[in-house]
């Protein structure tokens, strides 16, 4: 067997191992698990059918004639930015996967010693990289692609075409990451820090600035002028990128057109096999001198040694308790000398500058009440969705990086409790700063009135403390001390867990909300003049009671889980 086909397989049987250990797990947390995972993904096939229905039936009566959809003028492009978007992030995601699955897995050094070359150790890794990085793309935009199919009723070509697509166009931006994060493990050790924070800087406003003028042009109005929505969607219709050629083979495949499907099949596995050869390609010649360089770690000792002198960090956090102040610096240390987990969470926090940046006070059509009141609440969803993919990503882990540490932790004079209080209140103190501000800024520019804004910050608060509970709870519920990777301890059943309540979560809240946002069309619901105050004061003692439980239950279960952990 060749060395690649032995650490394939070599990976096969650590997964099927990994595969069969589940039936240790509780088989009501497995069967839970196994539940939501499916309920979420017929929950949004279902959501994505309606939608595509309804906006054909809407073109139909708007065209004026049933053999011109209004699906077929619009999803495609539609589907163009959205495979756009999901490109570029595959590409950073595909960054950070590689540096992770690389430069810092303990799995390498034992490669680095068998007898196969740079090149063949890159691309088994590499399999794995594409592997971990496109199942939850697969698993979130099937439901569209299906539903899209369905809605169009395209013959059954259509979706082994679509699976078929799907293949190459992750490998693309994968084997571009891989070349990106390369290239920077071997070019940026030899630059000072100053350079790089200046070119982060320049970067992140050069970006800002281009989607800014991008986004800037259309002005939506209640009437049905479309033509805005064209010019802002043909934009992401550029024949050179592989988004276009992805969203061009679902198009044809879904007409039935067979021989262009293949043609755009062919274009991408011709894309994906160049890429891929010239990230091998990069890897034979500069993987080694970035991971030398990286395990030196001369430059990384140097600024270690300047962070021990100048304690800033806990001079600023001294009004904390002794325990709580050095177990937050070490917390906030780790993560900042970790660039996986700073990268991620700085294209998170770009992803919401953008949109700030792009929010317009007064904007047309959007003055009237009913406008106001549908965006603040699209706003304060988008806000409490990305606080638990931050919560999930971030503040799950905490507990299990401590790793085979955590017996340091245990020697100490400190109690278990306090640790999970600790991470606890650290994780409330990052979130409500996010969240907070975006609901402050989003109701400024919207010029909200004073009930729906102050509701809003009342929910985004609130969210705050019950998915940092949740997040902390459940990490403490179900530890990964053996696990390094944050990435794996997320993929993990605790972390899946986490992040399906937290969405129900958010789905009562943002229920919640929606009725106090449009009580004056629910006054006849509840009786009269007066029903508008005891609709907003139920419902913020609904969403104060589902905090509660949302954050009390897992921190207690969390605690007792650590207070029996033997290590």
């Amino acid at each position: 067997m060749s060395p690649f086909g032995a650490i394939l397989v070599a990976k096969l049987r650590t997964t099927g191992h990994s595969l069969a250990s589940v039936r240790r797990e509780s088989k009501l947390k497995v069967a839970l698990v196994a539940t939501s995972v499916v309920a979420l993904w017929v929950g949004a096939f279902a959501l994505a059918k309606l939608a595509l229905q309804a906006l054909d039936r809407f073109g139909v009566g708007l065209l004026g004639g049933a053999d011109l959809s209004l699906v077929e003028l619009l999803i495609p492009r539609a589907l163009s930015i959205f495979a756009l978007v999901l490109f570029v992030l595959l590409v950073f995601s595909n960054a950070l996967l590689t540096h992770a699955t690389l430069y810092r897995s303990p799995e390498v050094l034992p490669l680095l010693a068998g007898p196969l070359s740079f090149r063949t150790l890159f691309l088994a890794r590499f399999v794995e990289i594409v592997t971990f990085s496109s199942w939850s793309t697969a698993y979130l935009g099937s439901p569209l692609v299906l539903a899209y199919g369905l809605v169009r009723h395209a013959a059954w070509p259509f979706y082994p075409v679509a699976v078929l697509l799907f293949v190459p166009f992750v490998v693309v931006p994968a084997a571009l990451g891989a070349i990106i994060a390369m290239l920077a493990v071997r070019a940026l050790p030899r630059l000072p820090r100053s350079a790089l924070i200046v070119a982060a800087a320049v970067a992140l406003v050069a970006v800002l600035a281009f989607f800014r003028a991008q986004l800037a042009d259309p002005h939506f109005r209640e009437t049905a002028d479309l033509s805005a929505a064209f010019r802002l969607t043909a934009r992401a219709d550029s024949p050179l990128l592989p988004s276009f050629w992805l969203t061009s083979g679902l198009v044809a495949g879904v007409r039935g057109e067979v021989g262009e499907a293949v043609f755009w099949l062919a274009l991408l596995a011709a894309n994906a096999l160049f890429f891929g050869w010239l990230a091998a390609e990069s890897a034979q010649r500069v993987f080694h001198h970035g991971w030398s360089d990286l395990a030196g770690g001369g430059r990384r000792a140097r600024r270690r040694a300047r962070l021990g002198r100048s304690d800033t960090l806990a001079r600023l956090l001294a009004p904390l308790p002794a325990q709580a102040r050095w177990l937050t610096v070490k917390d906030i240390r780790l993560f900042t000398r970790d660039p996986a987990q700073w990268s991620q969470f700085a294209i998170f926090f770009g992803m919401l500058l953008l949109y700030i940046a792009n929010m317009r006070g007064g904007a047309r059509g959007f003055s009237t009440a009913l406008w106001q009141s549908w965006i603040t609440l699209l706003n304060t969803v988008a806000a409490l969705l990305v606080l638990a993919t931050l919560t999930t990503r971030f503040v799950f882990p905490l507990l299990s990086l401590e790793g085979r540490r955590f017996w340091i932790l245990g020697q100490a004079p400190l109690a278990r409790r306090q640790l999970v209080l600790q991470k606890f209140w650290l994780s409330v103190a990052f979130s409500a700063a996010i969240t907070l501000g975006l609901a402050l800024l989003s109701g400024w520019r919207l010029h909200l009135p004073l009930v729906p804004f102050a509701f809003s910050l009342f929910t985004v608060c609130s969210a705050s403390v019950a998915l940092s509970g949740l997040a902390v709870g459940l990490g403490c519920l179900y530890p990964n001390l053996a696990e390094e990777s944050p990435s794996r301890i997320v993929s993990g059943l605790g972390g899946t867990l986490t992040f399906i309540l937290s969405a129900v979560y958010v789905v009562l809240v943002a229920g919640v909300e929606t009725a106090v946002l449009h009580w004056n069309r629910s006054l006849h619901h509840v009786g009269g003049a007066g029903g508008g105050a005891w609709l907003v004061a139920g419902g913020a003692l609904f969403t104060l009671g589902v905090t509660a439980v949302t954050t009390v239950l897992p921190l207690r279960l969390g605690v007792r889980n650590l207070e029996r952990l033997e290590v």
